[in-house]
């Protein structure tokens, strides 16, 4: 059952007044390497440090989750579920790319015994919403400027990333079961949630036995309404492996992969473009499809040890940006049927390169002569400029 609560404007306003967003630019000229950097106060009284995290984009400001998943777990010996041990706020991140200047966050939860994960992946829907995970609590949307947020807490816990559909609808990846509020220990599924909440359907998903499947990255096919999704193998000891699926517009299979090359990341453009991030032998690749048509593979060099292609993100002329964890970000675009690509390299400050940081970056957003990209190191966006080829006119 779909709860809600509306949240009127005025008690946004007060609610938002708890928070204190700093910010600080480091190396600020127009269009050279920079970080903006914002830090999230008052909420919880307690001592965990909220960082960027997944990020989503939608007319000019960069929505992302704030979230101290990674440093609670580094600080607790590795265990993944650190970040309940402290009330936490549910906060989505706002960064204005125009002005180079983070708003106030939206605010979807606030901390205490029904709040204790924090925000995961967003998605900025063409409704006016954003739509939020928790994984280990709610799915939820809240609605900028109107004071509106809604729980969708019968959708039980474990929903991960979030990719929008050709009619609207979310899917939805489980990394682990859920019901209940619980998660389980079993396999996780695909999950088919309308921009209401309503949970219309679901597929579990197997990669082999003796293993738990844990879904991760999802794509969905605007033309044909098929899906695409990379997922863990995980043992009960051992070597986490991957698996890719490529589903139905139904959710029926149609292929499993478990063998080279490594699906890292796959997006779809508005036009069905599909862009097939994988790893082949050690060497990045991306495939660009159309309809099951390859129109062409481009050769974006090897991959560097613990790196990984965590996302990928178009502008609205086409230009797309891979944003890997190691602030390495393979910019594409197409001209007249030729594809070219460029790279651009994040560095992180100081502040943000020891190990404990794990200061990784996620989501990177082109824009006029600039690309931006969240980073986890307290809430930060990092700027460096374009190569003058991958620049658009104003």
């Amino acid at each position: 059952m779909l709860t809600s609560s509306k949240i009127g404007i005025a008690r946004v306003c007060h609610s938002l007044s708890l928070l204190a967003l700093c910010v600080a630019c480091v190396a600020c000229a127009s269009h050279t390497p920079a970080l903006f950097r914002g830090e999230v106060l008052g909420f919880g009284g307690g001592p965990e440090r909220y960082s960027s995290w997944f990020g989503d984009e939608r007319n000019g400001v960069i929505y992302f989750g704030l979230s101290p998943f990674w440093t609670d777990m580094r600080a607790h010996g590795g265990d993944p579920t650190a970040d309940l041990l402290e009330p936490s706020a549910h906060l989505i991140g706002r960064f204005e790319i125009e002005r180079e200047r983070f708003l106030p966050p939206l605010l979807a939860r606030r901390p205490g015994p029904d709040s204790r994960s924090s925000v995961w992946d967003v998605l900025a829907h063409p409704n006016g919403w954003i739509y939020y995970t928790t994984y280990f609590e709610e799915m939820g949307r809240v609605r900028p400027g109107m004071g509106d947020v809604e729980h969708f807490d019968s959708l039980g816990t474990g929903l991960n990333e979030i990719a929008l559909g050709p009619d609207g609808n979310l899917y939805v990846t489980r990394y682990g079961g859920g019901s209940e509020g619980k998660p389980t220990t079993g396999d996780g599924s695909v999950a088919v949630i309308s921009p209401d909440g309503a949970l219309l359907r679901e597929r579990p998903l197997h990669a082999r036995d003796g293993a738990l499947t844990a879904p991760k990255s999802i794509a969905v096919d605007p033309k044909s309404g098929e899906v695409w999704l990379n997922a863990d193998v995980i043992p009960p000891a051992g070597k986490v492996s991957f698996a890719a699926f490529h589903l139905a517009a139904d959710l029926s299979l149609i292929e499993r992969r478990d063998a080279p090359p490594e699906l890292m990341f796959v997006a779809f453009d508005r036009d069905g473009r599909g862009f097939f991030v994988e790893d082949r032998d050690g060497r990045v690749e991306l495939r660009v499809t159309r309809a099951g048509a390859e129109l062409a593979r481009l050769d974006l060099g090897p991959r560097a040890p613990a790196d990984f292609a965590q996302d990928v993100h178009f502008a609205a002329d086409g230009r797309a940006a891979i944003a890997f964890w190691s602030g390495r970000v393979e910019l594409v675009r197409e001209a007249n049927g030729v594809y070219e690509h460029a790279r651009v390299t994040l560095e992180r400050p100081p502040e943000c390169a020891a190990p404990e940081r794990n200061a990784l970056f996620y989501s990177a957003f082109v824009a006029a002569r600039s690309v931006y990209a969240t980073l986890y190191c307290d809430a930060a966006i990092a700027r460096a400029p374009l190569p003058a080829g991958f620049r658009s006119v104003r």
